[in-house]
């Protein structure tokens, strides 16, 4: 019997052509290692399952199939990659249920270009495929050769990782950190292959973790680090006073300005003014973990563990030292809104759990207002109307949702005057254009809640923070890079400004670099003092104290110097030794971080 492989050889062909794409649409180098495996994984499980079949019809049938779950995956990680910048998870189809039920408009589902790369190859090696009038004869000695060359694979798989290092750094430079926790998911393709990553992701078991043994592990690290804080010239300055936190969805601080945006540029001037703030972006989840970073002093996690979504994993975690905890504890009456779906992350759970006793989303107002539209932010001021009490100090968390994409959006040109008097005989990207339009929608809304304040007489008793939850990812990326002229690779692109501004306040700039994580301690030193600032990882911007940046790709910044992951630090090089060292002590942070969330380690002291 002659051997005979040519429905196997197309759906190799054919997956080499589906890695051409993934190289133009998702960063996956085509040459390397990753494509070898690849093609092994695919004629291991393919051959050994065609082995079995006799009918020509079954093997059609099987090699159509495999083809077609390759392509689902290719061209949704492709359009998945435009929008987030990495490839799809097992975890990113936990909100695939909730397409039917939301709005998807916002997510501008248009013909992708994969689909254009796509549609004539899958076309022609159905064709291929379908008129193959021969039967693929498999021999059991190839097969045998086949399973040794899959064997020796699998022990490699199995050692990777098993490495020992001499210290912590090391272990997160090596390929081995890459390979336990695939944290960069193209570069894990192109490295160990793109089937292979959706096959351990999809199979790997996580590890379950003894609450108690890492009970025992924050504890000693607490006491050895004694987080302690200082009092400064800003502590209890707005004693008792209101506070409102403003997540602002895709706020990109370059774009304020004093006709667009008057109400925020009036906030940033006559303000606080942080200039060296970074909003790192905790992908998948980003708005969700931006949330949960400002609000409790600590990280998300950086992990391709399904976890990284601090609002799909940890809603059910109790957190007594966030600030909206912390103000209840004395009194404030505490608010959470937005007017967006509660379902859109488990927000209705958690928020409880960080402290606010009133959570309300769109759903409570569409049966009062059902002319309700949640993405004009204007509307957010029925929140206020209908559920906020001026009596007793209060903790207010709005987050924002009109300016999020897509920016093709025409419900936004109302606001079309005010662009043009912005930028008379300017012509604008249609998508920089109606981003505009929705960010004047934004600063209305400012200027709504300023308003309502004075009228309730509280306004000169009330301390406002704002501060973005991530760039502006929904947007072409050429025409985004061109209009703020930085590389979109850059750190830099996560570069903005945090605004807290007071009525009382003649306008300050602080140039302390720092991030989301810092907001929480910041606010209660300037309205709480003794607060227990015990469990932050984040630090009180105003204290004076040497801070760091670190990003979810473990890049870590001073503001002034910058230190990437694999970097190799030049003897006598004072600045990036020390960021080296803060890198490290930073990374121990993440690994308590996950140690904290995965044993809901709070609920334990308590």
């Amino acid at each position: 019997m002659r051997r005979r492989y040519y429905g196997m050889l197309y759906l190799l062909i054919y997956v080499v052509a589906l890695k051409v794409v993934l190289s133009i649409t998702a960063d996956i180098a085509f040459f390397g290692w990753g494509l070898v495996y690849d093609l092994v994984i695919v004629m291991f499980f393919v051959g050994g399952v065609g082995f079995f079949l006799h009918s020509l019809k079954a093997q059609k049938i099987l090699y159509i199939a495999v083809g077609l779950l390759i392509t689902i995956f290719v061209v949704g990680d492709s359009m998945y990659y435009g929008y987030f910048e990495t490839l799809s998870a097992r975890s990113s189809f936990h909100g695939i249920v909730f397409l039917g039920s939301g709005n998807t408009e916002e997510y501008d589902l248009t013909f992708p270009l994969v689909g254009y790369l796509v549609s004539p190859l899958l076309i022609g090696y159905l064709l291929v495929i379908i008129k193959t009038k021969h039967k693929d004869v498999y021999l059991l000695r190839d097969f045998a050769v086949l399973s040794l060359v899959f064997f020796v694979q699998v022990v490699l798989f199995i050692s990777w990782g098993n490495e020992t290092y001499e210290t912590k750094l090391a272990y997160y430079k090596s390929d081995a950190y890459l390979y336990d926790s695939m944290h960069d998911r193209s570069l894990y393709s192109s490295k160990y292959g793109y089937v292979m990553y959706h096959l351990i992701d999809f199979t790997r078991i996580r590890p379950v973790s003894d609450p108690l043994s890492d009970k025992e592990i924050i504890d000693d690290f607490y006491e050895q680090e004694n987080f302690t804080h200082d009092l400064n010239a800003y502590s209890d300055l707005y004693e008792g006073y209101n506070v409102i936190t403003i997540l602002a969805e895709t706020l990109d601080t370059r774009f304020i300005d004093s006709v667009l945006t008057p109400n925020l540029y009036m906030m940033r001037e006559e303000g606080m003014n942080f200039t060296d703030f970074y909003t790192p972006v905790f992908q998948q989840g980003a708005t969700c973990n931006s949330e949960f970073m400002s609000l409790t002093g600590l990280s998300a996690i950086t992990t391709n563990d399904w976890a990284n979504n601090i609002c799909d994993a940890y809603t059910e975690n109790v957190y007594p030292y966030s600030l909206p905890a912390q103000l209840s504890e004395v009194g404030y009456d505490t608010y959470y809104f937005h007017s967006g779906y509660e379902w859109f992350y488990d927000r209705v759970n958690l928020m409880p759990n960080m402290g606010f006793e009133t959570v309300k989303f769109r759903e409570d107002l569409i049966g009062e207002y059902p002319d309700f539209d949640d993405r004009f932010d204007t509307n957010m001021m029925l929140f206020m109307d209908e559920f906020v009490t001026y009596e007793e100090p209060f903790m207010i968390n709005l987050l924002s949702y009109s300016m999020h994409g897509a920016y093709n959006q025409s419900e936004f040109n109302i606001h079309s005057d005010r662009v043009d008097e912005a930028y008379p005989d300017t012509t604008l990207p249609s998508e920089i254009r109606n981003y505009m339009e929705k960010l004047v929608e934004f600063d209305l809304m400012l200027g709504m809640l300023l308003d309502r304040l004075e009228e309730e007489g509280v306004l000169d008793r009330t301390v406002i923070a704002v501060y973005p939850d991530h760039n502006i990812y929904m947007m072409n990326e050429n025409v985004y890079q061109e209009y703020i002229d930085i590389d979109l690779d850059s750190k830099e692109l996560n570069h903005t400004d945090l605004i807290i501004y007071q009525n009382g306040m003649s306008g300050e700039t602080i140039n302390q670099v720092g991030s989301t994580i810092d907001i929480t301690p910041t606010l209660l030193n300037m309205v709480y003092r003794d607060a227990d600032f015990s469990y932050f990882l984040g630090t009180d911007l105003l204290s004076g104290k040497e801070n760091v940046v670190l990003f979810p790709d473990l890049t870590i910044t001073s503001g002034e110097h910058f230190l990437y992951l694999h970097d190799k630090v030049p003897p006598g090089n004072e600045a990036l030794t020390f960021l080296e060292k803060e890198l490290e002590k930073r990374i121990t942070y993440l690994e308590i971080q996950k140690l904290i969330l995965n044993s809901d380690y709070f609920a334990l002291l308590e």
